[in-house]
């Protein structure tokens, strides 16, 4: 594979990985609402379902990221 495949093949992956946690925020967003709008602390059930999703979400941020770097480093290697 040479280089102009690679830093395509990864930028394809990057952009897929921001839908995929643009998706998951967003799935989210109503639990939060109805956290927000609620005068009470949200129960057990949920807060551990945020708490997992959110996990989640920041391993795919972190993975997004190292996408990045991945990128930056092909791309300063060209120089």
């Amino acid at each position: 594979m040479n280089v102009t495949e690679y830093l395509f093949q990864e930028y394809r992956s990057l952009t897929t990985s921001y839908v995929d946690i643009s998706k998951r925020l967003r799935d989210m967003l109503p639990t939060f609402s109805n956290i927000h709008e609620s005068s009470e602390a949200p129960g057990l059930k949920a807060t551990k379902r945020l708490l997992l999703d959110l996990d989640k979400t920041e391993d795919e941020v972190q993975e997004a990221l190292q996408k990045i770097r991945n990128i930056k480093h092909t791309l300063v290697g060209l120089l």
